[in-house]
């Protein structure tokens, strides 16, 4: 009797012991799984991320293609410099033009037929097609190198032509760093009370000569001064007006 007593408690715990190895062993198998579908889950190539190294980004090194109008043509430390009014960009009143397109050995100059040409044939109210950057400055009016030139055959409106006006220099100032003739023009008078006739912003695009072209600087424009100017075509509306000069020509009196 008292030998069954003792062996039914340890044959129940026996039982009990074999269940929970079971339930232990299960436990774990199901981790193992779960951790091997997670692991392939993640090196699936499907869901690796897409490479981007070889995107197409050639459509931001094209160069930028304009028409525009020719309204004056400079040269900065030998470099030739075009001066263009864009049919489709205004970049507002009192700058002498709307972009500066720098001419070097690389730009090509053709007529519309392919015909080459030379930057002799590139003159003031000549129409073009221009391809230039694609880098420009941030400045106004900003600048940048062509790449080509095709001369158009259109006929140039004359309101895109630069205005062309003889004065008398009746003083200067400094403009943010840059001289302003204040000019009393031969052929207008805005009226009494005004200190002159319009105000004309030079700038490192200005070129300044003699009657003979000789080249002079801006301390040759004295009060008292003779000039025959080209600015605009672009004038503020303001009184006196305002604009770019493009050109002076100092006149012997």
């Amino acid at each position: 009797m008292n030998t069954k007593n003792v062996s039914l408690p340890l044959i129940i715990l026996v039982i009990l012991s074999t269940i929970a190895s079971g339930a232990i062993i299960l436990s774990s198998g199901d981790n193992i799984n779960e951790e091997i579908l997670i692991d392939n889950g993640g090196l699936d190539a499907d869901n690796a991320p897409e490479d981007n190294d070889n995107a197409d980004d050639s459509n931001m090194l094209q160069p930028i293609e304009t028409i525009a109008t020719i309204v004056g043509i400079d040269s900065w430390d030998g470099t030739k410099v075009l001066l263009l009014d864009q049919d489709e960009s205004n970049i507002g009143e009192g700058y002498p033009c709307d972009i500066y397109l720098m001419i070097g050995e690389e730009t090509t100059i053709t007529d519309s037929n392919g015909n080459e040409l030379t930057f002799e044939d590139l003159t003031e109210g000549t129409r073009i097609e221009a391809h230039y950057g694609p880098m420009t400055t941030r400045s106004l009016p900003p600048q940048s190198s062509a790449v080509s030139i095709v001369v158009l055959e259109e006929d140039v409106p004359a309101g895109l032509q630069p205005v062309k006006t003889i004065g008398t220099i009746l003083g200067t100032e400094i403009w943010s760093e840059n001289t302003v003739l204040l000019l009393d023009q031969d052929e207008s008078d805005i009226g009494e009370g005004y200190p002159c006739d319009i105000f004309l912003v030079t700038g490192q695009e200005t070129v300044i000569t003699d009657g003979n072209g000789n080249e002079l600087t801006i301390e040759d424009l004295t009060e008292g001064t003779k000039v025959e100017a080209y600015y605009g075509p672009m004038v503020t509306a303001s009184l006196p007006p305002q604009s770019g000069t493009l050109k002076i020509v100092v006149l012997e009196e």
